[in-house]
């Protein structure tokens, strides 16, 4: 990160064409260090920058998940400790079928950081019961999950503006559901959905307004919607491309259109009373702080682990206890 810290703060002396400089180092006292370009891998010092930069951040997301995944294995660490502690608590090797059900829930809750799995239980016949037959409803409810389904709202002058909710509708607007003479619309350089104003034969003519009303909702429904205003970027259907290998959604531009400004704050107050209840809330400042459901998850979420805490506890010192009244009968 030095390096590429190095190569962006002094890019206006390492023009294209440079291969080595002199510059001076402010992160160790002025020193003055000479960057030389490596010439086998990159053309310019700016695609080297851009390249070290790619990497950290290739690397900040790797050890986000390693975090993640050892915080698992400690909750599913300490889970199994906890059944373990329970079974031990059960005196003259007697099973008490209350903390047998109690154990077994826990871990059927906590099978994924575990790894536990329910044995199959034989019948009087000697035979394994089957599992239970899904309901064909349910089948039917997830293909139909399966399927785009992308917000459909109305511009001032009757076009229908198509807005993606995840990364298969985002995917669907831009190669099933959008036609020659429509226009995409995307929020610059950050994360958000795809929205489609779909102009169709015989439709009005699209005007400012319909062009503004579809860029407030590509900038509300982005990373940008706490911005009093923020860029938007235009194109034909026919000029987006998909790379080879791409995840969902994920989309590149053969040819860009006009730049619009969305004005997140102009969406309809339904709109950001929906975001709300979902957990996205806005501020009068246009600060956005988590909505009702959110807040809601996250105190239920600190009270279980709070609880579950408590519960631990209470079962080491009732082992503990046991254990001193074991030795104490010993001697």
């Amino acid at each position: 990160m030095n390096r590429a810290n190095l190569i962006v703060s002094n890019l206006y002396r390492l023009l294209p064409g440079t291969t080595d400089a002199e510059v001076e180092d402010w992160e160790n006292d002025g020193k003055i260090v000479k960057l030389e370009l490596n010439t086998k891998e990159y053309a310019t010092f700016q695609e080297e920058s851009e390249a070290l930069f790619a990497a950290a951040r290739k690397m900040k997301r790797g050890s986000a998940v390693v975090e993640e995944l050892l915080a698992k294995t400690v909750e599913g660490g300490e889970a199994l400790n906890d059944a373990q502690i329970d079974l031990q608590s059960m005196e003259n090797d007697v099973l008490d079928e209350g903390i047998m059900i109690l154990i077994q829930e826990r871990l059927k809750r906590t099978e994924k950081e575990t790894g536990w799995k329910a044995p199959k239980i034989e019948d009087d016949s000697g035979e394994q019961q089957s599992k239970p037959r899904r309901n064909t409803t349910q089948k039917s409810q997830g293909n139909k999950r399966g399927k785009p389904n992308p917000r459909e709202l109305v511009s001032p002058s009757g076009h229908k503006v198509l807005v993606g909710r995840n990364r298969r509708d985002n995917e669907a607007i831009c190669f099933a559901l959008s036609k020659p003479t429509d226009i995409w619309m995307h929020a610059r350089g950050c994360p958000g959905a795809h929205v489609l104003l779909c102009v169709r034969r015989g439709s009005p003519e699209v005007t400012d307004e319909d062009l503004q009303f579809a860029a407030d909702l590509a900038a509300f429904y982005s990373d940008a919607r706490t911005e009093r205003l923020a860029e938007v970027t235009t194109a034909e259907p026919k000029h987006i491309t998909k790379p080879r290998g791409a995840p969902p959604g994920a989309v590149t531009l053969r040819q860009e259109g006009k730049t619009l400004l969305g004005k997140p704050e102009d969406v309809a107050d339904e709109l950001k009373e929906a975001r709300e209840l979902s957990g996205a809330n806005w501020s009068e400042l246009g600060y956005r702080k988590l909505g009702k459901r959110a807040n809601n998850k996250k105190k239920t979420a600190a009270v279980e682990k709070e609880t579950a805490k408590k519960r631990r506890e209470e079962a080491r010192e009732n082992n503990k206890r046991r254990k001193r009244k074991e030795e104490a009968d010993w001697f």
